[in-house]
């Protein structure tokens, strides 16, 4: 196995931080779509998910001496996911997204199936270890306040899911862009009083099942798959081989209440699991994800800290040389 950390970018251009991931040996990145004016003008060109502001954000990335591997957003998909009238024409945006990857060598595409609003942190800012910040989750906040688009059931979602894998793999597959479902963040069955589906490692086995390409896959989000089963490196051993994008993170608490945590400190036995990895040749991307914010650090939005990332990297590089290399 090779280490392939492929660390997320927010930024609009490059930075400091970039040019550290370079430093620490990162030359694969995570992309976002680019939503940001192109000028002064407050102008968009065109919807980020076309192929001329894909291309430039790409160039960007590759001249700062990086391969843009994955994208980790996606474009209005709510009528996909309720199924309204309206999904056709939300589903060819998808559509136009991945031929643009394939266009440009991005191979991996993260999305997830949660109905009325993504994932969802109740708390931003719980003082930690050593003047530490984290984000956290109590489900004892959260009301039902029905999302915009209101109720849906977990029946419709996996009917939904069905229609959109069938209409939309086999795109992937001519242009070889790797579809990897993240879970449901947190992972619980129902949020705001509506259904989700992308909440148990059995709903992943479902996933896989409704649609036997190896082009439908995986993001294997551990601060949400731990919060599924107490045997994580089993899970990894079991769903290897359509893991494409892993987010090497903890947490600690439970799928109800929860904190993220310093990597390494949470109730994940992370060096196992890297084993499972390493054990099963696992050939595809990583990225930390949800880091602290450390003391005088800079945070693009709480989770996404510099100092708290590349402490994360270079935690995870030592630990696989370690393993990798055996006693």
């Amino acid at each position: 196995m090779r280490l392939r950390i492929a660390e997320i970018l927010l930024e609009d251009r490059p930075n400091d931080f970039w040019r550290s991931l370079k430093l620490m040996g990162v030359n694969e990145v995570t992309g976002i779509l680019p939503r940001w004016f192109a000028d002064w003008r407050n102008s968009y060109e065109d919807d980020p998910w076309d192929y001329y502001p894909l291309m430039r954000y790409r160039n960007m990335i590759e001249d700062s001496g990086f391969h843009l591997t994955a994208i980790e957003d996606n474009p209005p998909m709510q009528n996909i996911i309720y199924g309204t009238e309206k999904r056709d024409q939300e589903i060819e945006n998808v559509l136009k997204m991945i031929r643009n990857f394939g266009r440009l060598g991005i191979k991996v595409w993260c999305y997830n199936w949660m109905a009325g609003s993504g994932w969802s942190r109740t708390n931003t800012h719980i003082p930690s270890d050593n003047g530490s910040y984290v984000t956290g989750f109590d489900s004892s906040f959260i009301g039902d306040d029905l999302p915009k688009m209101g109720r849906i059931d977990s029946a419709s979602l996996w009917k939904n899911l069905k229609y959109f894998l069938d209409e939309v793999i086999p795109v992937a597959e001519e242009n070889d862009v790797r579809l990897a479902m993240h879970p449901d963040d947190p992972p619980i069955p129902r949020f705001r009083g509506i259904d989700r589906i992308m909440n148990s490692i059995d709903a992943y086995q479902h996933l896989i099942d409704l649609n036997r390409s190896e082009y439908n896959g995986i993001t294997l989000c551990q601060g949400n798959f731990t919060l599924m089963t107490d045997d994580l490196p089993s899970v990894i051993r079991h769903l290897h081989d359509r893991i494409y994008f892993v987010h090497f993170r903890d947490v600690s608490g439970s799928r109800e209440k929860f904190v993220e945590t310093l990597i390494g400190r949470g109730k994940t036995d992370m060096a196992a699991c890297m084993k499972a990895y390493i054990d099963t040749g696992y050939s595809w991307i990583m990225r930390v994800d949800h880091s602290p914010t450390f003391p005088g650090d800079h945070e693009i939005i709480p989770g996404y800290s510099y100092a708290g990332r590349i402490y994360s990297i270079g935690y995870i590089q030592g630990l696989f040389d370690s393993i990798s290399r055996g006693p």
